[in-house]
């Protein structure tokens, strides 16, 4: 996974020092896990960020150019030589074009933290947030990473409660700042791939076993599979399924019972570009609409179960596991 962090140290409103030993921890701790760190070459925070995490990477015997990636203006001097610093193909990073494009750093990026900062941080969440990508503000040390904390956590209990729970461990007020950068890094991974599987299938009773089947493979990959009839919200049923695909890592549908739900959800699914494994009992008619889809067909639960072990891998390659 990539990481862009951005903020300051020059505009900390609170613990100047502590941010200081936050923001390099979070340096190592990015990398330290296997993730790549990106950045702008541009303050402070980035040769801080960058240094402790060349630093950590070079005492672990890893080349730091393939952990640390930095971007450049062609017309600016960067501000850190760590790892590999490339300079942008764009001519400067405002967003006063026709045709917006997003720099690299942010474009590159699976997820994004940002720390402390004033208008410049508030620039560089913009164009994440064009960018869609996963946008983490520190509130501990003021800021822009405050308000921007405030916004992101405000969107997160409207639309996904499950997450704003997790999203609130970055208001942490322990002075551990390792704890901090530790939970900030997992929880990044945590918004790039959701650690749930939807499923999407008939209730009926006979097919249970299939329901336990899907459980128990998901389990074996880190995954924890889901179906709406488990839930115990109170909401309703139509928005608790559309959030339910929404905030999934992949969904699993089976189309063994052809009930108009079940291909809603199917439809659904597919349009919001989240990858999709279908399956279906042997001797299931299928309609013309899903003949050119890729489907496990199963005998039984075992046969089921060992075709999932087959695919799975290549559904999940690339997949961060971490825990909240």
């Amino acid at each position: 996974m990539d990481i862009f962090v951005g903020g300051s140290l020059r505009e900390v409103s609170r613990d100047e020092k502590l941010c200081r030993e936050f923001v390099e921890q979070l340096g190592v701790e990015i990398v330290k896990q296997g993730h790549v760190l990106l950045n702008g070459c541009r303050g402070s925070l980035d040769e801080a960020i960058a240094g402790a995490a060349n630093k950590w990477l070079i005492d672990n015997r890893i080349d730091p150019r393939t952990r640390i990636v930095g971007y450049c203006l062609k017309t600016d001097k960067p501000q850190h030589s760590f790892g590999m610093v490339r300079y942008s193909a764009l001519n400067d990073w405002n967003m006063d074009h026709s045709e917006l494009t997003v720099p690299e750093q942010i474009r590159l990026a699976n997820a994004t933290i940002f720390v402390s900062g004033g208008n410049g941080t508030n620039h560089a969440k913009n164009w994440a947030q064009i960018a869609r990508k996963p946008i983490l503000g520190i509130p501990r040390f003021g800021g822009a990473g405050e308000t921007i904390y405030m916004s992101e956590l405000k969107r997160y209990e409207e639309s996904f409660p499950d997450i704003a729970r997790d999203y609130e461990t970055l208001n942490s007020v322990s002075d551990t700042v390792s704890d901090l950068a530790v939970q900030t890094v997992r929880l990044a991974a945590r918004l790039v791939t959701p650690g749930n599987v939807f499923i999407i299938m008939s209730f009926k009773t006979e097919f249970r076993d299939t329901f336990a089947s899907y459980r128990e493979v998901c389990k074996k990959f880190g995954f924890e599979a889901e179906r709406t009839d488990e839930s115990l919200s109170l909401d309703r049923i139509l928005p608790r399924i559309e959030t339910g695909i929404q905030n999934s890592a992949f969904v699993i549908a089976d189309i063994s019972s052809a009930s108009q739900n079940v291909f809603y959800e199917l439809g659904y699914a597919k349009a919001l570009g989240k990858q999709v494994v279908v399956t279906a009992k042997n001797g299931t008619e299928l309609p013309f609409d899903v003949t050119d889809i890729p489907i496990i067909f199963w005998e039984d639960q075992t046969g089921l179960k060992q075709s999932l072990e087959k695919i799975l891998p290549g559904v999940t390659a690339g997949f961060g596991r971490r825990t909240i």
